[in-house]
C-alpha cells in the first residue's frame, strides 16, 4: 500500500512540474502597421470678420446715447452687404465703467458683431466702410467654405499613402498582402495657418505630407495609422 501511495506522489509531482505546451505560432503570416499622411494647400475665399462698436460718456445715459446711433449705422452698412455673408451675428450691448483721471467714472457701451464674408473684395470694401463709420480695430481670420472636402481629400491621400508603404513593405520583404485590418485616423488639424510663406506657388493642387511647405495661406492635414495583414 506504502508502494502504490509513493507512486501515485511521484506521478503527481511529475505531471506538475512537465512544461506547459507551447502555443501555436503562425509561421504563414501575421500583422504589421503603418502610418499615412496627407495634406491639401487651400486659398482662402471666406473670412471671418470680427470688431466691436464702441462708445464712451460721462455717464450711463450719455454713454447709450451715442451708442445706439452708431450701433444703427454698422447695422445698414451689414444689411447692405448682405448678399456677400454667409453668416452674422450680433451681441447685445454690454456696459462698462471704468475710474479715470481725478477718480471721474467713465461709461463705455461696446456691442461686438462677427460676420462670415464671401470673397477678399467684399470683405476689404465692408471694412473700408465699417471704418469711415467710426470702427477703430477688427479680426480678420480666413477661411474656406470647402474645408469639409479637402478635409476628405487628406483623408484619401493618407490612405493612399499608407497602402503604397504596405506595398512597399511587402514586396521587400517577399509577403502577400491579405488586406487591411484596422484603420484609425489620429492627429487631424482641421486648418493651419502657416506664419511666412516658405514655398512656391502650389494654386490649389493637393500635394504629399513630405512635400515642402506650402505657399497658400492654409492647408488640412490627416495621419492615419492602418494595420496590414500578410501571408508569407
Amino acid at each position: 500500500m506504502k508502494i502504490v501511495a509513493s507512486c501515485l506522489l511521484a506521478l503527481s509531482a511529475l505531471a506538475w512540474s512537465a512544461p506547459a505546451p507551447a502555443q501555436l505560432v503562425d509561421i504563414d503570416g501575421g500583422r504589421f502597421h503603418v502610418a499615412g499622411f496627407g495634406r491639401v494647400a487651400w486659398q482662402p475665399d471666406l473670412f471671418e470678420l470680427a470688431f466691436t462698436v464702441v462708445s464712451q460718456g460721462d455717464d450711463a445715459r450719455g454713454a447709450r446715447e451715442r451708442h445706439l446711433p452708431a450701433v444703427a449705422a454698422v447695422r445698414r452698412i451689414v444689411e447692405a452687404q448682405r448678399a456677400a455673408l454667409s453668416e452674422q451675428s450680433e451681441d447685445a450691448p454690454r456696459l462698462q465703467v471704468r475710474e479715470g483721471e481725478g477718480g471721474r467714472a467713465t461709461h463705455r457701451f461696446d456691442t461686438r458683431f462677427v460676420l462670415r464674408v464671401r470673397g477678399a473684395d467684399a470683405v476689404a470694401l465692408l471694412q473700408q466702410q465699417l471704418a469711415d463709420a467710426g470702427v477703430a480695430a477688427f479680426e480678420l481670420r480666413p477661411l474656406s467654405e470647402r474645408l469639409p472636402q479637402y478635409g476628405d481629400e487628406a483623408r484619401r491621400q493618407a490612405l493612399r499613402d499608407a497602402k503604397r508603404k504596405a506595398e512597399l513593405i511587402a514586396g521587400e520583404m517577399g509577403w502577400k498582402l491579405t488586406g487591411a485590418t484596422a484603420v484609425k485616423f489620429q492627429d487631424e488639424r482641421p486648418w493651419w495657418l502657416p506664419q511666412t510663406p516658405t514655398a512656391r506657388q502650389y494654386e490649389a493642387r493637393a500635394y504629399n505630407y513630405a512635400a515642402e511647405a506650402p505657399a497658400q495661406s492654409g492647408e488640412v492635414t490627416s495621419q492615419v495609422d492602418v494595420e496590414y495583414a500578410y501571408k508569407r
